[in-house]
């Protein structure tokens, strides 16, 4: 997770929110940078997630991850 958009089968959690944004999120990436891209996106979904979690290990990403599903399914 230590590197956005290079490795061969998935993106980092950051990468990934820039790249479900679309257009839109690439030139978010363009402009400031793939870190400040994806806290910007995942605030404007209604997460404010620090920048530390971008360098998380996968399990210790996909723990959160599943948390804020979890949290989304149980407020719906």
């Amino acid at each position: 997770m230590n590197t956005p958009h290079v490795c061969s089968t998935t993106h980092c959690r950051a990468g990934w929110a820039v790249h479900l944004a679309g257009e839109a999120g690439y030139a978010l990436e363009r402009h400031y940078g793939w870190c400040l891209a994806a806290q910007l996106i995942y605030r404007d979904s209604g997460y404010q997630i620090s920048p530390v979690r971008f360098y998380e290990t996968n399990d210790e990403a996909m723990a959160d991850m599943k948390r804020l599903a979890e949290s989304a399914e149980d407020a719906a």
